[in-house]
């Protein structure tokens, strides 16, 4: 039985995931402004990295989508949105962490279910409390809006499931575990 860290991915498999990560994030970014699915990628990596790797990951998607945001979206450079920058980036981090602690407590199908929940849960509590310290309106965080949220990140997350489903079944990958028994 293979363990958590002898199961996980190559250096260059690592990088083509946090190629696609970066790339789906540039894409969303682009097309819905603000909705990226930050949470999908932060459980998928929880799920399928070391927790520091993970942490590296999220942060190289955070930081490319903030990159984004302030050129080629005009987000303005004003002291208040560096800090929802960094309010967002820090929610993703501890996220993260929180759902890498969740995946190596938990196996099966209850554990990519705690991870994508426990992610979630944490990062928009964190960002709910964070708004509610500086006195900003919680009217971006209505049922409505937190299930736009929910339904993006969980398909998004569901997406990539399956990319890694469809990979660990692939041709190649099986053979090489045929191989090695």
């Amino acid at each position: 039985m293979q363990t958590r860290e002898s199961a996980l991915p190559s250096w260059p498999t690592r990088l083509i995931w946090l190629t696609v990560f970066i790339g789906t994030a540039v894409l969303f970014s682009a097309v819905l402004g603000c909705a990226v699915p930050l949470v999908a990628f932060a459980a998928i990596c929880a799920l399928r990295q070391s927790r520091r790797a993970a942490l590296l990951s999220v942060a190289m998607v955070w930081l490319a989508i903030e990159v984004i945001g302030f050129t080629a979206l005009h987000f303005p450079a004003v002291p208040s949105a560096f800090g929802w920058g960094a309010a967002v980036g820090g929610a993703l981090l501890a996220a993260t962490g929180v759902a890498a602690a969740a995946a190596g407590r938990t196996s099966g199908a209850i554990r990519i279910v705690t991870v994508f929940a426990v992610a979630l849960g944490l990062y928009e509590g964190i960002l709910i409390a964070v708004t509610l310290v500086v006195g900003a309106s919680l009217q971006a965080y209505t049922p409505g809006i937190l299930l736009d949220v929910l339904f993006l990140n969980a398909v998004t997350f569901a997406g990539l499931l399956a990319v890694r489903a469809l990979k660990a079944g692939s041709p190649a990958r099986h053979s090489a575990s045929v191989a090695h028994t």
